[in-house]
């Protein structure tokens, strides 16, 4: 990508599309908190097993 004066907006060399700061902001923080919310259903999932594991014995 490359950022663009005339337009102020980030561009891509392969595919042309383009974004602004705040999208790219925006795109990020989405991806972070998807991630997050991935993790703690990953987490609680094992929780889950090592209790239940536990009660079998």
């Amino acid at each position: 990508m490359f950022y663009d004066r005339e337009t102020r907006q980030y561009v891509c060399n392969s595919c042309g599309v383009s974004y602004t700061l705040q999208d790219l902001v925006m795109i990020k923080e989405k991806r972070m908190a998807l991630k997050e919310e991935q993790e703690r259903k990953k987490r609680q999932k094992e929780e889950y097993l090592e209790w239940w594991l536990s009660k079998k014995k």
